[in-house]
């Protein structure tokens, strides 16, 4: 473990698969609760696929670092894992925060498995990446949708998602935090940072135009610490304890 823990690029891969995990496990709360059966389906249907995308580059630093991808996902503590803490807020039920969210993090995770599957000479890398991006498409294309549709539904709704953004924008820049122990992560950590916070907001602003909404976007300092470096939020904590309650009663359970 300590060797992964130690590599800049299993722990960006890693950071990646945390955001997942973080993220199927709490928007599968929605399931049975979407507003219409569709999205009911479509949301836990996402969902499965954010787990499944996690299983899949845990199940290659298993391989790497001859390690149980159970083992990595639900036997770490909590300052080894490296997600940010974006993915564990929780939306409250509130549909338009639910959305917001996902959409921020779908279209961020687009961009960065894209980048993943070209980060190393290991041709396993990649064709597990490009496994995952068809997925990753279809949820960036079915949230898009949402945004615009729920944008131009009415004043109320309109409301509502400008709400939902003005509350969740100010944390998202934190999605690019370079992942790792202490304020200095390695320089190698740090490719690309900068251009994908363009890539990725240039991309947020085209749709928030087209929903007719407004948000700003910050990156933030090198030095600010949160998620990525082991400084969690409160409820990433108690989603921890949650999600790998049976792996601590059931040492040997699976997912």
């Amino acid at each position: 473990m300590e060797s992964m823990l130690s590599n800049p690029l299993a722990v960006r891969i890693l950071s990646h698969a945390d955001d997942k995990l973080m993220l199927g496990h709490v928007q599968s709360d929605w399931t049975g609760l979407g507003p219409i059966l569709e999205e009911d389906i479509a949301s836990s249907a996402m969902a499965q696929d954010d787990l499944s995308h996690a299983l899949t580059l845990y199940q290659y630093l298993g391989d790497r670092y001859d390690l149980d991808p159970d083992v990595i996902a639900f036997e770490r503590s909590a300052e080894n894992y490296f997600c940010c803490d974006l993915v564990t807020q929780s939306d409250e039920f509130d549909w338009a925060g639910s959305v917001v969210k996902r959409w921020l993090m779908a279209t961020y995770m687009l961009i960065v498995i894209a980048d993943l599957s070209k980060a190393d000479d290991d041709s396993d890398l990649g064709a597990r990446c490009d496994r995952i991006l068809p997925e990753q498409e279809l949820q960036v294309l079915h949230l898009q949708r949402w945004i615009i549709r729920l944008s131009n539904a009415g004043d109320e709704a309109r409301e509502r998602m400008q709400l939902a953004l003005d509350r969740i924008a100010p944390l998202a820049g934190m999605v690019v935090e370079m992942p790792g122990h202490g304020p200095s992560p390695q320089e190698s950590c740090l490719i690309r940072r900068e251009e994908i916070f363009r890539e990725w907001t240039a991309g947020l602003h085209e749709t928030i135009k087209q929903a007719g909404l407004n948000a700003t976007f910050s990156l933030p300092e090198q030095t600010q610490l949160g998620g990525r470096r082991s400084r969690h939020a409160d409820h990433f904590k108690e989603q921890l304890v949650e999600m790998t309650e049976v792996r601590r009663v059931d040492p040997g359970a699976s997912w």
